[in-house]
């Protein structure tokens, strides 16, 4: 009896570690939008291929202390961020993100504009909040990336 009970109890005890090392593998990996996004007092531009930004984040940006009133979505783009695995994407012409998930140290953030360095950071980001990180442009406009987990 005490036999199969310890049969059971191994068995058990095999697979909550199974399940604890399938949570811990997803954990790693976590999937993020970052979005360009350009703030003005004007009216969107036709000559530009921008869109509307859409409604919850349009809400989050009209709570933000900010003095712009529109705002526009450049780019967007889709990224999987995995523990130990730098990622570099493109945004545009003039704007790229740096992003490196470390077991330590949180998320390291580095934004680069124009080829230079703008922005660099640690952030812990928990799973349901967004990082902005904004900067002045020319003609009393800014810019601003989102990067938002999904």
């Amino acid at each position: 009896m005490q036999s199969a009970l310890r049969a059971i109890a191994v068995f058990v005890l095999a697979l909550l570690g199974a399940q604890v090392l399938a949570a811990d593998s997803k954990a790693t990996e976590q999937k993020y939008t970052a979005i360009l996004i350009w703030g003005t007092d004007d009216e969107k531009p036709t000559d530009k291929e921008l869109k509307d930004l859409d409604a919850t984040l349009m809400e989050k940006f009209r709570k933000l202390p900010v003095k712009w009133k529109n705002f526009y979505e450049v780019t967007r783009q889709n990224l999987v961020v995995k523990t130990g695995e730098p990622q570099h994407i493109k945004l545009s012409d003039k704007c790229e993100l740096k992003i490196h998930q470390t077991e330590k140290e949180g998320m390291a953030v580095e934004l680069i504009g124009e080829k230079k360095s703008v922005y660099k950071g640690t952030r812990s980001m928990p799973g349901k909040d967004m990082l902005i990180i904004a900067g002045d442009d020319k003609n009393a406009t800014a810019w601003f990336v989102v990067l938002k987990p999904e």
